[in-house]
């Protein structure tokens, strides 16, 4: 019965049926079936060792044989996934780096396409990421993880109807953790939690021999809980998150979110500071300025906002496009307006989805624009309610045109998410009721 909710969404997406919102890597369904078995072997590895291990043997065997195409296109995975267990923007070159070695060596090799495809949509290249996802479907076109990386980056590009029939095809032919997910993102598109819970589970259910992709369900399924305000199952999957993966950021990250909605900002700030530590993250440093900012420290919350910035710094120079985080950032604090609406334009015209559309509407709102603000806010809201930022954006922009409705979007906005962000959660509660 469960595994038919699957194909719930073609009814209200038309093409669509399964979306993935990113983190999932290579997976017990991504070896080719034409009886290769290096990446089966790799999966294998990874699912029974430490992935550090694992690339440190792919590492010396590349650097024994350095026409190897194959050793150097699975260390490029192997630096990928080393990315998502620990979200060190190193990687991500040496990833990169490996992989164009491998193309040198052997440009229609399966794998190194893949993993070209894998990379790029990390990186935020997405038009590099469908090229190269198409090229790997070439050899192998029933291949799920392909299939999986290409309708991730069509998604990115806007192209909604495409790359859910990209993950319907997936899911169709390898039901996993990584299709479930995908269906539980387009369901929190559609603004549908609970039926985005119930893919969740199943995800969960279906496990994988990779700990760092069940962590990753866990850790989606905990944000789900907490945004709907089920604090006490939202740190339980987060807690479960982190034992299946030790010192997962992720899931760090959100027993300290937990924290601020229930009132302990300390624990909170404690556990992002620690956190930043070790983790070069934009979005974990802003979040620490908000709780900042929400208890008047101006001091800290600048310092918080600032480091930020330096670690949007450190993507970028490993290969990750940065300008929707970093105009974001601007725009959410009122800096560099003008600048930021440009680098929001930009966001645009690289990846013309609903994200950078509300970012968009929201920078025209900060520079006062605030009748294009709403064109872009209705764009944004087309696929489905939107997630209570972008809710909260349409109310500024109703708000700064003067409109009674103002009030109703701020309650939306509350009613998706009462702890949506602890900058402006408190200002939409207010603005409420005024």
């Amino acid at each position: 019965m469960k595994r038919r909710l699957i194909f719930g969404l073609a009814a209200a997406c038309g093409a669509a049926a399964v979306v993935l919102g990113g983190g999932w890597g290579i997976d017990q369904n991504a070896a080719p079936a034409s009886g290769d078995d290096h990446l089966a072997g790799f999966v294998e590895q990874l699912s029974t060792g430490s992935s550090a291990d694992v690339v440190r043997e792919i590492e010396a065997a590349a650097a024994a044989d350095p026409d190897d195409a194959r050793a150097h296109a699975l260390l490029g995975l192997g630096f990928q996934q080393l990315f998502r267990e620990t979200a060190q923007p190193s990687y991500l070159s040496r990833a990169r780096g490996s992989l164009e070695v491998a193309a040198e060596l052997s440009e229609e090799d399966f794998t190194t396409q893949l993993g070209l495809a894998q990379v790029s949509a990390t990186q935020h290249r997405f038009p590099a990421a469908e090229l190269h996802a198409r090229l790997a479907l070439r050899s192998e076109p029933r291949n799920v993880a392909a299939l999986g990386t290409l309708g991730d980056a069509l998604l990115e590009l806007g192209r909604y109807d495409e790359a859910f029939a990209a993950y319907d095809r997936a899911a169709a032919i390898g039901p996993s953790v990584g299709a479930y997910a995908r269906v539980a993102r387009a369901r929190e598109l559609l603004g549908r939690s609970d039926d985005a819970l119930d893919a969740l589970e199943l995800a969960i259910e279906a496990g994988s021999g990779i700990g760092e992709q069940k962590a990753w369900a866990l850790m989606r399924y905990g944000g789900i809980l907490l945004s709907v305000g089920r604090t006490a199952d939202a740190n339980d999957a987060f807690r479960r998150s982190l034992a299946l993966q030790p010192g997962f950021p992720h899931a760090r990250a959100g027993i300290a979110r937990v924290a601020a909605a229930r009132g302990r900002t300390m624990e909170a700030k404690r556990i992002f500071a620690q956190l930043l530590r070790g983790t070069p993250s934009a979005e974990y440093a802003i979040e620490l300025g908000d709780l900042y900012l929400a208890d008047g420290d101006e001091r800290r919350a600048s310092r918080a906002y600032e480091r930020a910035r330096s670690f949007e710094q450190v993507l970028a120079r490993n290969g990750v496009r940065t300008m929707l985080a970093s105009a974001r950032l601007d725009v959410d604090r009122g800096l560099r307006l003008r600048s930021a609406l440009e680098r929001a334009r930009l966001a645009y015209r690289e990846a013309p989805n609903v994200e950078t559309e509300d970012l968009l509407a929201w920078a025209l709102a900060r520079n006062g624009r605030c009748g294009e603000a709403r064109s872009w806010s209705e764009r944004s809201l087309e696929l489905g309610q939107g997630d209570a930022e972008m809710l909260f954006h349409r109310g500024m922009i109703e708000r700064c045109l003067g409109r009674s409705s103002a009030r109703r979007w701020f309650a939306a906005a509350l009613e998706a998410d009462p702890g949506f962000s602890a900058r402006w959660a408190p200002l939409a509660l207010r603005l409420s009721r005024s």
